[in-house]
């Protein structure tokens, strides 16, 4: 009976977060759909099709999806500081997670390439190399890390924290991976997702994982971004250029990965008041309605983008 309604609880988790994901998707598809439709001419405009996705979905789609996830008697987590030293020490290890995540779906997305006999669409990088840089951090380096941590760190955190710190993390890095629906993303995001929950369980205070959410797509998409539009790599100032950030790159992401397999034992974590019995966390967790149901049409939605689109 316990475990029925322990799986009733992450099926609802599941459930709210699909219904979530396709309110944000409908109702980024009705801004493009009412204002590029009238203007088509504006297609090719980068910043103003970021500015028909992106507004609503901050304004609207992430408010609402908050009402549907928010839990009255969620667990409040214990609030801990996080020292300066210790904060560029998590910096450095969610870089090195990013930087692994980002190298396995490089490698899947090209052998799917591979495969239909032309790349898979990377909308990312688009985003970065057509848009103005500026801009685009709005989204991606103010808007998008306060964002994603209310939801996918506050807010299911603690709504699944008290089955454990480590379900927690799990669930969070899983849902957040696939929330971003392509495998250029999946990896480095399930990691920096999990990654982010780890600290957002150990210290009780978004606004770590926000800063830290913040750091890592700073350097991404605004560093990076400045670098793809400005700097040509065919020049011997611009291949320069690109070795010294490569090397500051892979530099930071070893590092931090050393790092993280160094202080691996220390990165412990506590059991919930609500214990899952042993060798049914998958069957509990994961396979249950709305958990595989969120996982199935974000899969298919994955699948979609990088064989058909």
């Amino acid at each position: 009976m316990e475990t029925k309604m322990q799986k009733k609880d992450f099926s609802s988790l599941g459930l709210r977060m699909l219904i979530g994901a396709v309110l944000i998707t409908v109702v980024q598809l009705i801004s493009q759909s009412a204002v590029l439709g009238n203007r088509p001419e504006w297609s090719d405009n980068m910043n103003i099709v970021l500015a028909v996705t992106m507004i609503p979905l901050y304004v609207i789609g992430y408010p609402l999806t908050f009402l549907i996830m928010k839990k009255r008697d969620a667990d409040r987590i214990e609030r801990h500081k996080m020292g300066i030293g210790r904060f560029i020490l998590a910096f450095m290890m969610a870089y090195g997670l990013m930087i692994a995540g980002n190298i396995i779906g490089l490698a899947l997305t090209a052998g799917i390439g591979l495969v239909k006999g032309e790349p898979v669409n990377n909308a990312l990088l688009t985003v970065v190399t057509e848009g103005n840089v500026w801009i685009s951090a709005i989204y991606t380096v103010l808007l998008a890390p306060v964002f994603e941590e209310i939801l996918f760190r506050k807010l299911i955190c603690d709504r699944v924290v008290q089955y454990g710190q480590r379900t927690a993390i799990l669930i969070s890095g899983l849902m957040f991976g696939l929330f971003h629906m392509n495998f250029n993303q999946f990896f480095y995001a399930a990691f920096l997702g999990g990654f982010f929950a780890f600290i957002y369980v150990k210290t009780g205070r978004l606004k770590y994982t926000i800063g830290l959410h913040m750091t890592v797509n700073f350097f991404g998409s605004v560093i990076g971004g400045l670098l793809l539009q400005n700097v040509d790599p065919a020049q011997m100032a611009g291949m320069a250029i690109y070795g010294v950030y490569s090397m500051c790159v892979y530099g930071i992401g070893i590092t931090g990965i050393v790092l993280l397999f160094i202080n691996w034992s220390k990165l412990k974590t506590v059991e919930g008041r609500i214990v899952i019995e042993k060798g049914s966390w998958l069957k509990t967790a994961i396979l249950n309605p709305g958990m595989l149901l969120y996982c199935a049409v974000m899969m298919a939605v994955m699948i979609v983008q990088a064989f058909v689109m």
